[in-house]
C-alpha cells in the first residue's frame, strides 16, 4: 500500500528543490549580468587610455 504521506513529504521536498534551484539560478544570472557590467566599465576605460596614448 502506498503511503499519502510518503508521498505529500516527496513532492513537497521536491518543490522545495526546485524552488532552491531556480533561486541559484537566478542568483547565477544576476551576478553574470553584474560581472558583464562592470567588464563593460573596464573595457571603456582601457579603450579611453588607449585612445589618449595614441
Amino acid at each position: 500500500m502506498i503511503d499519502n504521506d510518503d508521498i505529500y513529504h516527496k513532492l513537497v521536498g521536491l518543490i522545495n528543490l526546485n524552488d532552491a534551484h531556480f533561486k541559484v539560478i537566478v542568483d547565477n544570472q544576476n551576478l553574470i549580468l553584474k560581472n558583464q557590467e562592470r567588464l563593460s566599465k573596464q573595457l571603456a576605460e582601457l579603450n579611453a587610455k588607449l585612445d589618449k596614448t595614441e
